[in-house]
């Protein structure tokens, strides 16, 4: 068994976990979609890592990205990689965290310390945490007390996107990242590496855009778990083994017969960091919502596509701090009202869910602005709060059900 770095020889044992060759090519070779789907789930349920694991066999390195935005292109460009962090799930049972955590703190940050400290995390050589928040900030700090010889890296974001010196601060806020995953092994910095990670990313980000537009235009076709799945895993695989991955599934989707029935379009809001478990996803649409845009996995969706030609570090960071998002941890320039009713329009919802991880206050605090928003265009809403470990849901499952058809036959 692998041991957790730092670990001695009586450190925790690992669970049993998938197997798969270091290419990963099981998912390419899956015979149906409904196969490929369950395949996924089972790698979003297994808090080993599995395919990281697999991919890491002869040698290679992967770097843990915490959500909610790493450079991910910049990751790959050294030759690592990145990995994007959502916690253990309902799968990990907390025994050790919460002697370093405060008991009223977001579960997916416990989890993730779980995760260290049980060697779950043992093939990652480096994690990457945004300062989204106090306790990103602290989890950086955690790790690079538990976890000697592992470099970490707290990524500071800029809030102010109009200063002069927005741009030249995440640039050099880029390169002190460099040095870091340099340092984790990973190769030499190369502009002309960065451009090519940037054209691969940007297709990866074109495909999960026709994949969300195909849920919000043909909601029929295509299930909120079943996009939820598709998009996990590309945090999870090689973007190499991902995009073509995605390309087949288009072809897939487009096949399907839409199923149609009487559901409430509906927008998700709050689950940009902490994710939700699969049961509860699942949930919200048996009771009648057809989820038409969402706040999960946002990594995939910070920009349309980063420019290419010039400086590649320059463009990247000027696709940061020029991206329209605007969620809990990162203020767009518009105001939170016009942001959320600009959203609701565009994705042609009747309704929102806000779906806030318990204890996060920076999702919490926008439920106020978006409300009186919402209020003022009788936009009906339903706020829901969850867990990562949470595993019955009937009062939730009642409270979606009246939403919806207070809506619907009102």
């Amino acid at each position: 068994m692998q041991e957790a770095p730092g670990s001695g020889p009586g450190g925790p044992e690992l669970p049993a976990s998938l197997e798969f060759s270091d290419d990963l090519t099981e998912f390419l070779r899956q015979p149906s979609l409904d196969q490929l789907l369950q395949l996924a789930r089972d790698v979003v349920l297994d808090p080993t890592y599995p395919t990281v694991r697999a991919w890491t066999r002869p040698g290679r390195r992967a770097v843990g990205c915490f959500p909610v935005y790493t450079p991910q292109e910049l990751v790959h460009a050294l030759g690592l990689l990145p990995v994007s962090l959502h916690g253990g799930g309902e799968n990990v049972e907390i025994s050790h965290a919460d002697a370093a955590l405060g008991s009223f703190l977001c579960s997916i940050s416990k989890s993730t310390l779980e995760l260290a400290l049980t060697a779950r995390l043992a093939p990652f050589r480096a994690f990457i945490f945004p300062y989204i928040c106090d306790v990103s900030r602290n989890l950086e700090g955690l790790f690079s007390r538990l976890m000697p010889g592992v470099e970490t890296h707290m990524l500071h974001l800029p809030q102010n996107f109009r200063s002069e010196a927005t741009l030249p601060f995440l640039v050099a806020e880029y390169r002190r990242l460099i040095a870091k995953l340099e340092k984790a092994g990973g190769e030499p910095y190369r502009p002309e590496r960065l451009e090519a990670s940037i054209e691969l990313f940007n297709r990866q980000r074109r495909q999960v855009g026709e994949l969300t537009a195909t849920k919000r235009d043909h909601p029929g076709k295509l299930t909120l778990t079943e996009s939820y799945l598709l998009r996990r895993l590309g945090g999870l695989l090689p973007r190499e083994v991902h995009v073509p991955l995605m390309d087949r599934v288009r072809s897939e989707v487009e096949q399907r017969p839409a199923r149609t029935k009487d559901v409430l379009r509906t927008l998700l809001v709050g689950p940009f960091c902490e994710q939700p478990t699969l049961d509860l996803i699942d949930l919200i649409e048996q009771a009648g919502c057809s989820i038409v845009d969402d706040e999960l996995l946002q990594v995939h969706r910070w920009y349309g596509s980063v420019e290419t030609g010039g400086d590649p570090l320059v463009n990247l960071a000027r696709a940061y701090v020029q991206s329209p998002v605007d969620i809990g941890v990162r203020a767009a320039p518009t105001s939170k009202g016009e942001a959320i009713l600009n959203r609701v329009s565009a994705a042609g919802a009747q309704g929102v869910i806000f779906l806030t991880a318990k204890f996060c206050e920076p999702a919490l605090e926008d439920v106020v602005l978006y409300r009186k928003a919402l209020d003022r265009q009788k936009i009906p809403y339903l706020h829901l709060e969850f867990d990562e470990r949470s595993t019955t849901f009937e009062q939730s499952r009642l409270q979606l059900e009246t939403f919806v058809e207070s809506v619907l036959f009102d």
